[in-house]
């Protein structure tokens, strides 16, 4: 699948730390958005994914929150780095 980087993707420090904090933001890494406008993430670790998949919800408010408008995700998607 391949995933877009939106004008607002790469202004990381606007968006994704502010959303995230300090800590998840560096245990996730945004990956691009797809064509149905969900967020696509990697986990250094399969926990930290896990963690972000049982999260998805609120993360996905939080990053909404963060984003400059009118951009918006409708959701995101999680997977883990390759090990």
């Amino acid at each position: 699948m391949a995933l877009s980087r939106p004008d607002w993707f790469d202004d990381l420090d606007a968006w994704w730390r502010t959303a995230l904090g300090v800590e998840a933001s560096s245990h996730l890494e945004p990956l691009g958005v797809d064509t149905e406008g969900r967020l696509h993430l990697r986990g250094i670790t399969v926990a930290w994914a896990a963690q972000a998949t049982v999260l998805s919800a609120a993360l996905t408010a939080r990053l909404n929150a963060a984003l400059p408008p009118p951009a918006q995700i409708t959701g995101i998607v999680v997977r883990p780095a390759p090990e």
